[in-house]
């Protein structure tokens, strides 16, 4: 399980970074129009000193209006996305899924990887395990609480596939509300994910190919 504090290191940092590279940009953006600060803080009503604060990316308190305000005076256009980032935080009934997961499964003997990347550089997000041998690599993904099952399965088939995975499988915590979610996504669900529970895990278990995408209670 990844350690909280990992992850808001790395927010910082990233932070971090963001308002230097912001900084530089405004600031080459106020030469390039043959403004000074003075008139920057003029006409945003600051002072001169936050002006350049924000130019040099030491204002931790800037908020993004002041970023967007202070773009647009220099011709430029605030725009923010998020992207997939890789490895995420679990919660706990993950965190025990994964680990009672593979003592079931390893008398099959597989290697095991955890938080894989798809293999793209560009393309930052993990798978969350994958299992490899006997001719065949078998990706899992952990999901304690399951909402909208379509919705939430779609983008996991796109990123096994963008891995070049062979096999799919979805392992679901076996509470009422979960396998409700199942039974209400239909067919559309049964169609992508075909192979039962006990099928896989006795496919793995035993060092197999489970023959196809499947979902696991758990």
């Amino acid at each position: 399980m990844a350690n909280r504090f990992s992850f808001i290191s790395e927010a910082r940092l990233r932070i971090r970074r963001l308002r230097l590279e912001l900084g530089a940009d405004l600031r080459e953006a106020r030469v390039a129009a043959g403004l000074r600060q003075i008139d920057m803080a003029r006409a945003l009503r600051w002072s001169k000193s936050k002006v350049g604060r924000v130019e040099r990316g030491e204002a931790a308190t800037v908020s993004l209006e002041d970023i967007a305000a202070h773009a647009a005076a220099v011709g430029l256009r605030l725009s923010a996305q998020l992207f997939a980032g890789g490895s995420r935080l679990r919660d706990g009934r993950q965190a025990g899924m994964i680990t009672n997961y593979l003592a079931w499964i390893a008398p099959g003997s597989w290697s095991v990887s955890t938080e894989v990347p798809v293999g793209d550089p560009r393309d930052r997000r993990a798978i969350d395990l994958v299992i490899s041998g006997h001719g065949v690599r078998v990706a899992h993904e952990f999901i304690s609480r399951l909402r909208d099952a379509q919705a939430q399965s779609r983008p996991l088939i796109q990123k096994a596939q963008a891995a070049g995975i062979d096999r799919l499988i979805l392992v679901i915590a076996g509470t009422r509300a979960n396998r409700r979610a199942v039974d209400e996504a239909g067919a559309a669900l049964r169609a992508a994910f075909p192979i039962s529970g006990r099928r896989i895990l006795d496919a793995l278990r035993h060092g197999r190919d489970p023959g196809g995408n499947g979902i696991v209670f758990l």
